[in-house]
């Protein structure tokens, strides 16, 4: 008699969004990489789609580090005149589509999804397929900021608008244990530096309590600090990338135990 070997259980990893702050998310893969922690699948918000893209793809965390760190913010801003927002994010898109080798969705070393919102709608749009770029160009759309991504009867925006960290995304997937990474919200009397401050923390104050029901679908939240980086301040990129390992080490042990009792580790 054939005995059916049970099927591994699988683990997802959600990565929110946060502008700046997101870049944590490379101190937590980093960390989560050294741990032998297996990602099977991900999910990613604005930031956290960037970064989920170019891991998905197969780009090295070292090397997605030494480029945070050090790339000028110009290479993804191209400013425009206002229609719709401040930047055409037509350079982002190129970035994008250089990090991840042009790649579809299909073409990715791991399942990725994307989350969007749709301004007509109102609704959720999460990309599991087509070029991955493009979904993270819409993605990232942060209103006011970057113009929206239109396609058919759809204008699509930050995917932050409607679902923050995307852990419920990511077990809708299929993930059997959800890993969350919250950047953040944070309301300690920093006055904004930039008009990207200005419109992601007003996000922010409406998001607030939204936040917490995406959450409650991750089994384990990672939560780095990072009150000392704005969401504009792209040039503490290492700052962000410390938080996350820090907080990744602090959650180490919570995750493997929870891995061992599922007998993933």
């Amino acid at each position: 008699m054939l005995l059916l070997r049970k099927e591994r259980k699988k683990i997802g990893l959600a990565l929110g969004g946060g502008s700046a702050r997101g870049f944590a998310h490379i101190g937590v893969i980093k960390v989560l990489e050294e741990a032998k922690i297996p990602i099977d699948l991900v999910a990613g918000t604005s930031m956290g789609s960037v970064v989920g893209a170019c891991y998905c793809a197969g780009l090295e965390i070292s090397f997605l580090e030494r480029f945070a760190v050090h790339a000028d913010r110009n290479l993804w801003l191209d400013w425009t005149l206002p229609h719709k927002g401040l930047v055409a994010g037509n350079k982002l898109e190129q970035l994008i589509l250089l990090l991840t080798k042009k790649k579809n969705f299909t073409e990715l070393e791991r399942p990725l999804a994307v989350v969007a919102a749709d301004l007509c709608s109102g609704k959720k749009i999460v990309f599991r397929e087509g070029l991955v770029a493009r979904a993270v160009r819409a993605s990232s759309a942060i209103p006011g900021i970057f113009r929206p991504v239109e396609e058919e009867d759809r204008v699509l925006v930050d995917g932050a608008v409607v679902e923050r960290v995307p852990a419920p995304t990511v077990r809708e997937m299929g993930a059997d244990i959800v890993l969350a990474v919250d950047v953040g919200i944070y309301f300690n009397n920093q006055k904004p530096h930039h008009i990207l401050d200005v419109v992601t923390q007003s996000i922010d104050i409406m998001q607030r309590d939204l936040v917490q029901h995406s959450l409650e679908a991750a089994d384990i939240v990672i939560s780095p600090h990072l009150e000392e980086v704005a969401p504009g301040q792209f040039h503490l990129a290492d700052k962000a990338i410390k938080a996350g390992e820090k907080a990744a080490y602090s959650m180490l042990p919570q995750i493997q135990e929870l891995l061992m009792k599922e007998g993933l580790f």
